[in-house]
This record gives structure tokens, sequence and C-alpha cells, in this order.
């Protein structure tokens, strides 16, 4: 099926160009060009200023670079340490962009005069600086609150590393190839396949920005535009998974908003680089905080250079150059702009160093401040710039904020600083190309106007049947790997429907229950027009030894979605385990496995913000594993653990109720949806379990309660804190059956599993029918001492501790551990991993204290920006 784009869609189209293009020279000029050495190869972080001016911009990765100047007559400044400045005078006129290129010559000179001159430099810069740190609390503390319109565009462009040049070039216009081997395609899909070829993101956004001393901000998104948002289709279908329920019970519903960690800067938080701060906390770019070349105590971290002085519109401005003491610590080094006598800072070109940074290899920020009431100077344009790598791939990614019409320290309209941070308007995503254009407030590079284009022409195919049906053939094509890999799958955008089975790889059981089992998985969901959604999950197993026939099935119905309303009822005549949460080794040990005839129903709700709760009635029947064949191989597998738990049958009736609390939890509305971030906090839990004698024939009577609490701590520049505290018992007991008791995770041999949650010299598994009490800590210091150290902060290991402490009063039994741990931060493509060698030792009145040495791995979430553990 192919669409066939009539002429007055190619007249939309065409207006629509003319309408990017024409506002692009209407308002002002743009310079751009490249800057290389000379021997031909682009010269990077150049920075191109305006001579006597604050303004400039850096040349990035391919040595490039955009600047939107007035129409007017200007001396650009090109320097960089170790090449000779060069000065070319232009003239900008409002209908053409100007295009300066430059060879610069590299100066060995320039080095040596730097150093002739550092002492007295240092001086006045120190002096000044001085000045600037006296005042900047005085500054800070003039602004209780803001309002702003803000504009926001990010970029993110994908180049060869052999091939840089390649990023400057002009993407040519579109071209439309209606064969491929013979078979005709449609303008719709020729034109997808060029978009994914550009290998570029670009997002804009225009909102009103709220901010209330001291972090609080709030951005209502007016309008927004994710362009390669529009051609990201769901391609395969499914892939294959194995997995267990395995792990702690959570209620809260894991939400959260699919975006490109490659895009560090997303919104008014992570773009407030605010210099006035002691430091700045920028998680996705470094695991501690930025020190600001105006902290208190700034003289410890930096040293600072007087450059030079000049008149800016009737005033002196002060350019220090900013030099971080220590290369593989958070800190800045640049060029910093202070107006004479205010002492208030005016601009900054700095960059990160890069031994500090996480996803990037090197990371600029360009901030303009205008004093936009009387003696307050308030950042008036942003840019940040950055280059991560990629296999063979450079990334260079742009993000450009202009904040105008500031309101500051007036009437806040009530309830704005409320627990939403983010909230996007009904129509904020259906601002058309006509919004944009009137609405941008700079111009668009030469191959970003181009993009656009290219994907606004596609507008109509993106909503049309075709593309839906091509979305859906991706995901309903069936070949061989479909049943061996990726699994069968089909989807009907139209009405909402999709079911899936399992892959032949996932649905082999070899270490099966038993013996091999021979598995079918799948799924059926349906979602609604009014936001609902339904919800199923299938599984039947089979046991050649045993000749045995299990499995069980849920069905789920989500409405209420912005309380997470969700009622989930589940059949089942299956293999349980006893502890969902043992250690690694035993889990699948025979000894952990039961038989479960169940029935359940669970209703889970978000009674207010935050205060999660679900209920839950479960009926089950609980039969031992003992009469069934076991392989020859479980024995010399698990040892001792494979002796199935010999117990009497029993029926239960059990009532569970969970409560998970997040104080001032904060969240973003966005396409009728709630997108939870999390709270600053301590979250709060409390769990209750009821054996219900008589219900339906039940056989047990017991009640028991367990209260916690956990939170992660941020202390600056000294790391990262987290505990978690809980404290269970068993309230009555008067018919408590071993498969009820309260089990603890085992300990892995040479794994750390996550010490908020387990315990690393426990013993393969405890359990206990009395009260309890744990308690978890560990603390990452984050770089505290190591960069600092010459050499040794070349390998960018940090340090961990931590301990914890499990207490069975009428067991007298008391077990104590601390562990002391390298770790070093990797990145693996879009993901970063901490892992770490720990040293472990632990005493009870059970054992004796012993060092055992495990390897763990955590890893980043870029959403809630925070470790695993």
């Amino acid at each position: 099926m192919y669409i066939c784009f009539r002429l007055p869609l190619m007249r939309k189209s065409i207006l629509f160009f003319l309408l990017f293009i024409f506002p692009v020279f209407a308002f002002a000029g743009v310079v751009k060009g490249v800057v290389r050495d000379t021997s031909g190869q682009p010269l990077p972080f150049v920075v191109v200023g305006v001579k006597n001016s604050t303004y400039g911009v850096n040349t990035n990765l391919t040595g490039a670079y955009f600047m939107e100047l007035k129409a007017g007559n200007y001396t650009l400044v090109f320097s960089q340490l170790g090449f000779v400045s060069q000065e070319k005078n232009i003239v900008i006129s409002d209908d053409h962009a100007s295009e300066v290129n430059v060879v610069m010559n590299s100066d060995v000179r320039v080095l040596n005069e730097a150093q002739i001159t550092a002492k007295g430099d240092r001086d006045k810069g120190k002096e000044i600086m001085k000045e600037v740190i006296a005042h900047r609390d005085d500054y800070w503390n003039r602004v209780q609150n803001y309002k702003c319109d803000t504009y926001q565009k990010s970029s993110l462009e994908k180049i060869l590393r052999e091939k840089p040049d390649s990023a400057i070039v002009p993407i040519a216009p579109p071209k439309v190839d209606t064969t491929k081997k013979g078979k005709k395609k449609n303008k719709g899909e020729d034109l997808q396949a060029e978009i994914n070829d550009d290998h570029l993101n670009l997002i804009e956004s225009v909102s009103t920005t709220f901010f209330k001393a001291p972090n609080q901000f709030k951005e209502n998104i007016i309008a927004y535009h994710d362009y390669a948002g529009k051609k990201k289709y769901e391609g395969g279908n499914g892939g294959a998974s194995v997995g267990v329920e395995y792990g702690e019970h959570e209620i809260a519903p894991v939400t959260y908003e699919a975006d490109n960690p490659y895009l560090l800067v997303s919104d008014a938080q992570s773009a407030d680089f605010n210099f006035y701060k002691n430091e700045i906390d920028a998680p996705s770019l470094c695991s501690r905080p930025l020190k600001s070349p105006a902290a208190t105590g700034a003289f410890l971290s930096y040293r600072f250079e007087y450059v030079s002085s000049f008149e800016e519109n009737g005033k002196t401005i002060h350019r220090i150059n900013v030099i971080p003491l220590f290369n593989e610590d958070a800190l800045f080094y640049g060029t910093i702009f202070i107006e004479d006598s205010t002492w208030a800072i005016v601009s900054v070109n700095l960059n990160i160093n890069s031994g500090a940074l996480l996803y990037c290899k090197d990371f600029s920020v360009i901030e303009d401040y205008s004093e936009v009431d009387s003696s307050v100077y308030l950042p008036v344009r942003r840019e940040f710039n950055y280059t991560i790598r990629e296999g063979k791939y450079n990334i260079i990614g742009n993000t450009r904020v202009d904040h105008t019409n500031y309101v500051v320290n007036g009437t806040i309209p009530p309830k704005t600083f409320n627990d939403e941070v983010k909230h996007y308007a009904d129509d904020a995503f259906d601002k058309d190309s006509t919004y944009w254009s009137e609405n941008r407030p700079l111009h668009l590079e030469d191959k970003e106007i181009s993009y656009v284009h290219k994907v606004d022409s596609l507008t109509e195919y993106y909503t049309s049947p075709a593309y839906y049906a091509h979305i859906d053939s991706s995901f309903n094509h069936i070949n061989v790997w479909s049943f061996l890999l990726n699994g069968v799958g089909h989807r009907n955008r139209a009405t909402g429907t999709e079911f899936f089975f399992d892959p032949l790889i996932a649905d082999v059981v070899p270490f099966g229950v038993g013996g091999y089992r021979q598995k079918l998985g799948g799924y059926f969901n349906k979602d609604f027009d009014n936001g609902y959604k339904l919800e199923t999950e299938e599984q039947i197993d089979y046991g050649f030894l045993n000749k045995d026939v299990r499995g069980k099935v849920g069905v789920g119905l989500t409405y209420m979605p912005l309380h997470f309303v969700r009622t989930f009822v589940r059949v089942g005549d299956y293999y349980d385990m006893v502890n969902n949460y043992a250690s690694l080794e035993s889990v699948f040990a025979r000894s952990n496995y039961v038989r479960c005839r169940e029935i359940s129903v669970a209703q889970r709700a978000e009674l207010v913000n935050g205060l999660y709760a679900e209920l839950t009635l479960e009926y089950s029947d609980k039969f031992p594993i003992t009469g069934m064949k076991l392989e020859s191989w479980s024995q010399y597998l698990f040892d001792t653990l494979n002796t199935p738990s010999d117990f009497q049958e029993y029926i239960k009736s059990e009532v569970r109720l969970e409560l998970k609390y997040r104080f001032k939890q904060k969240y973003i509305i966005k396409n009728h949806k709630k997108i939870i971030i999390g709270t600053k906090y301590p979250e709060i839990r409390f769990f209750y379990r009821k054996g219900i004698p008589g219900l339906f024939n039940s056989e047990i009577d017991f009640d028991y309660i367990e209260i916690g609490s956990q939170d992660e701590l941020k202390l600056g520049r000294f790391g990262t804190s987290d505990w978690n505290i809980l404290y269970g018992s068993f309230l009555n007991k008067k018919d408590l059956r071993l498969l009820e008791y309260k089990y603890f995770r085992g300990s892995d041999s040479f794994i750390f599993s996550d010490p908020m949650r387990s315990f690393q010299l426990l013993g393969p598994r405890l359990s206990t029918s009395n009260s309890f009490f744990r308690l978890n800590y560990i603390h990452h210091f984050e770089g505290v001492f190591g960069t600092k150290i010459p050499f040794f902060n070349k390998l960018k290991i940090t340090a961990a501790v931590g301990g914890g402490v499990l207490m069975i009063p009428d067991q007298k039994f008391t077990h104590e551990e601390f562990f002391l741990g390298l770790e070093r931060i990797v990145r693996i493509k879009k993901q970063l991993f901490r892992i770490g060698v720990f040293a472990v030792t632990a005493d009870s009145n059970v054992t004796k204290a012993a060092i055992t040495y495990k390897v763990g791995i955590s890893y980043y979430n870029t959403f809630t920006r925070k470790w695993s553990y």
C-alpha cells in the first residue's frame, strides 16, 4: 500500500518550508564558518567572540561555529591557547548569512608569555574575584522569585569520527527515489528513510518558567515539538525475554518519560548553572557537584588570571581566565566576565574538566546575563555544547535556552509551586509550522532547517492509515527468527489491541522443577481511547519427567490512569518460590519451591499524591514437591539445598495491605499521563498480612506487620549516602506455617548484592517467625579524595563504605557487617554502570569475623538521575 501525494499537499509543504526560511533572515543576520589549523584539521573549542564585547560562541568538534548578530559592522576575534589570535572585520546585513572561515597558526610564544605575566595577572584576577565572592550572596539573595518566558532548542547530531567534516556539509534537499529493486515505494517511506540517515535529533519548546528561592522551578509548557519523536516507530516484534518474579514487591508504579540520555540539558533544573551558588548539582554530567568559580573557598580549587578590560554599553568589563588546580575534579576552566564596581557576573564561557565527566568527552556552558531589574542580573542566553563518543561515531550535542520578559520578586499565582514540576498544555503538541516560525526567537542552522522541512513534510503521512499500517507491519512481520528468537506478535493501532507469544528460546526451560519443561507464554493488551488499559499475562508449561502441566493467567484493568487505579486477578496451578528474594545460588534450588494452586485479586491506587495502596486477597492451596521425580544433576548443582521442603498440605486465605508514602512527590503531567519523578524526603512503607482462619476452609491464623523507611542524602561534594531501615513482627501466630515466615535474602559467594536490601555474609538462607530489626547503609565518596592525588586520579577510582545490622531478639541473633570498596564508573553506549570491588567482614553470634571479597554492579537511571545503589 502506498500514498500518492497530490499537488495541494506539495504546495503546503513548500509553504511550510518558506515559513521556516523567511523568518531566519527577517530580523537579524548570521555569521558562520569553520576554523582549521595550518594542516587543514578542524579546531574545536576555539572562542569566537565579538571584540570589546562579552558575546561569543565556541567552535564544535568539527571546528564549525554559528553566531547570530544584529545588522552592523563587527570585528570577530578567534582565540585559543597555543594559537595566534586572529581578527576578522565583517558586515552583517538582514538579508543574508555571512561565512568566515579561518586558518589559525600555532604559536608557542603564547604559552611562554602566559608564564611570564602569570603572577601579575593572577594578583589582579584574584583581587577581582575576591570582590565577586564578597558580593555573591547579596546578588543571590536579591532574587526571591521570578517569572519569565523561555524558549529551548536541543539537538543531537551523529557523525563518523573518521569524517568530522561531514557534520558541517549542508543537508541536500529531499530526493525521492520511487523505486527499489523494481518495487515502488511511497514518498512517505522514502523521506522516512532519508530522515533516519540524517542522524539528527531536534526538540523545541516554548514555556513559562517560574522560580522560587532557593531552588524550586515550575515549567508550564505552552508548545513542544520533538521532531525525532515523529520519525521513531517501533520495529521488531518483541524480542526474547526470560524472567521470573524476583525481588521485593513494589506497589508504586514505575513510570518514566522515555528520553534520550544524551540530551543532557532538558529542563529548567538541568539548565540551572547558577554561578552564584557554591555548588552546581548536575548528576547527568558529573558524579559530584561542580564547584563554582565564585564559591566560598574557590581559591582552594582555582587560580584566576586577569586578561583585559574593555568598555561595553558604557561600563567597564573585566575578562578573567579561570584555571582549575585539579584537572580530574568537578571544576570549570575558561573565561568569566565581571562588571567593574558592581562586581556582577555578566557572562561566562566555561568548560568542565573532561576527567570529571560521565557521558561526555567535553562540555561547555555559555551564559549571558542582563540587568533585568535594579541590581538584579539574570541569564538571558544559555548555550550548552558537548561531545559524546559512541563507537566509531561522535555525537555533537547543543542546547540553546533564551529567557525573556522577566518579572522579578512579583506576585506568583497561588498553587504555582505544588508537587507538579512541569505541566504540558493540552494543545502543546499540536502547534503547526506557522506557530514555530513565528515564536522561534533564533536562527536554525542550514541542516536543521532542511531536517525540519523533511519531518514536517511528512505530517500528513504520519497521521495516515498507511503509516500506522507500516508501523504495525514491522511488529507483525513473521519469519523463522520470530519463532526462534523474537517472538510472534500482532498489533492493530486502529483498535488498540496487541498480542504476543514468547519465542522458542524463552519457552525452553532446561532447569525447571522436575527437569526439562516446555513453556508457552505471552500476553494480550488493549488500550482504550479514555486512557483505560486491559492487560493479560499467560503461561503454561509441561514437565516431561513428571508428565505434569502447570500454568497461570492474570488479567488486569487500569482505569483512572492519573491515579494508577488497577484491578488485577490471577489464577493458576504452578510451582511457586518460598523466598522470592533468595540468593542467586539458592533461588532455583528445589528447597525453594512448592506447588501452589492460587486465585488472587489485587486492587491498587494512588490515594493522594505520593500515597500508594494495594489491597490483595489471596486463596491458595500449598503442596510440597517431595513426591516429584527430581533430575540427577540438581543434586550435584544445589547439594543440600536440593532437598524439597517437607510439610503437610494446607489451605491459606490471606489479605495483604501495603502502603507506601512519598512525601511531596514530584511529578509531570504530559499527554494526560502522570510521570513520577520522586521525592527528596524519606520514603515510608507499611505492610500488613493477615491469615484468615476458616475463610474458604483456610487453616492458617496469623498477623504480621512491617514498617520501614529509606532515603538518599546528597552531602554536597562529600558524596551521597543511602540508608534503609525496616522493622517487622508477627503480632499473632496461632497457626503460622513455615512458608509464611519472614525470609531474608541470602548471600552469594562472589556477588555484592544490593546493600540496601540484603547482606553480604548472612548465609544462604535465613527466616524468622519473630520480630526483627534491619538497618542498611552505604556512602559513595564520589571522588572526594582521589581527584586530588596525582596519577591515581587518572584511574577515576572512587571509594564506598557501608554496612548493616540484622537483629532477631527472640532468637538472640545479631548480625553486623562492614564493607569497604573501590568503584569505577564505565559507560556502555547510553548506559552508565558503577563497578565495584568490595572487602566485606561480618560478625555474629553464630559465625566468626572473616574478610571476603566481592564484585558488584549498579546502574544509573537517567530519568530519575539516581543509581540503583
